[in-house]
């Protein structure tokens, strides 16, 4: 009379501890809807994850770091002008790979390989009424931020070791080209800068902030700079002033002022033209030839020699003309490519003693 009654307590203790114990397999953790509450965005990154068919399971955490890979590619994108092309992808091993190219007609990319050891997930969940997989990929902004410093820290380095360099020299012209040379490296930091601003904006703003204040002013030293490299023009043997002319637009045309008296110019540019005659019977054969040098006020900048081919006829100053003329030309063509090729020789010199 009393087994039923001994039965039902049994099971009513049965059913309790069951209620206790069991995992509450069906209920919808807090992650799925207050992720951003739990996970703060000024902490971490993360992303949630969604996942339907027979091969959810296996995929869910996949599309989680797929969507944080996402996340990152569009906030970049943002911060970088329209003229860039990011291309973000997932290995086999976890990494992030982006990949920021610039569309014109000097492309530079920066490849940024990430490797995410930090990334975390929540344990994934099943909805069976929407037959959907959840899981929540995370990762420490800090950790991530860390892990990339070496891209950001190396592009900084690079560019810094010409900027240095430019501000221990006095000379205008060495400058200008180290601080253009510095400036070679900017886009690259810049492009490092951003990524890296996504991962954490308070952690590269408190190491990078000034850095990246010091090289968006490196456009105007530049100009500084080459508005104090003015330029004297003496030349002998030049009658009708044709090399003058050349020589001043060749300056002119690289930005440079070309002052009319010595002393109101940093650098003097003296140019000696020979055209000696050899006359052959009737012929007048004159081989043009010229010597520039450039002096600044306490250092010798460049020096350029050229010796053309003869040139002949029975008319002197019609064969003067000719080489005169062909000694302009030529000046055009080579003088400013090398006086800048010297000038780039002697700005790494002044770099590689400072180093």
């Amino acid at each position: 009379m009393y087994k039923p009654k001994r039965f039902l307590i049994t099971l009513l203790i049965f059913f309790s501890l069951f209620s206790i114990y069991a995992k509450p397999l069906a209920e919808k953790p807090d992650w799925i809807e207050n992720w951003r509450t739990i996970y703060p965005d000024s902490v971490y990154i993360a992303q949630l994850g969604k996942a339907t068919g027979k091969n959810g399971n296996a995929e869910i955490k996949t599309i989680a770091t797929n969507m944080i890979a996402q996340y990152i590619k569009t906030n970049v994108q943002s911060q970088l002008s329209s003229s860039m092309e990011t291309k973000t992808s997932i290995t086999s091993e976890g990494q992030i790979k982006t990949s920021t190219e610039r569309t014109n007609s000097q492309d530079i990319t920066l490849s940024v390989d990430i490797n995410l050891t930090s990334l975390e997930f929540t344990e994934p969940w099943y909805n069976k009424k929407e037959k959907t997989w959840y899981c929540l990929a995370y990762v420490e902004r800090k950790k991530i931020w860390e892990q990339y410093r070496p891209n950001i820290q190396n592009a900084r380095n690079k560019l810094f070791s010409f900027y240095e360099a430019a501000e221990k020299t006095s000379e205008p012209l060495y400058k200008m080209l180290l601080y253009t040379q510095s400036k070679d490296y900017e886009e690259k930091f810049f492009i490092a800068y951003s990524f890296a601003n996504i991962l954490s904006s308070s952690l590269t703003k408190e190491n990078y902030a000034h850095d990246a204040d010091i090289i968006s002013s490196v456009t105007a030293k530049i100009t500084e700079e080459k508005n104090k490299a003015t330029f004297a023009l003496k030349i002998s043997g030049d009658k009708k002033n044709i090399v003058y002319q050349s020589l001043k637009e060749t300056f002119s045309n690289e930005g440079y002022v070309v002052k009319i008296q010595d002393e109101d110019a940093l650098y003097s540019v003296y140019a000696t033209i020979h055209l000696d005659d050899m006359p052959v019977q009737s012929l007048h054969v004159i081989c043009p030839s010229i010597e520039i040098t450039i002096e600044g006020k306490t250092v010798s900048v460049f020096s350029y020699a050229k010796q053309l081919q003869n040139f002949s006829g029975l008319n002197e100053d019609i064969v003067h003309a000719k080489a005169v003329k062909a000694l302009a030309e030529e000046i055009q063509k080579s003088f400013i490519n090398e006086f800048n090729e010297k000038l780039n020789q002697n700005s790494l010199n002044n770099l590689f003693n400072d180093l």
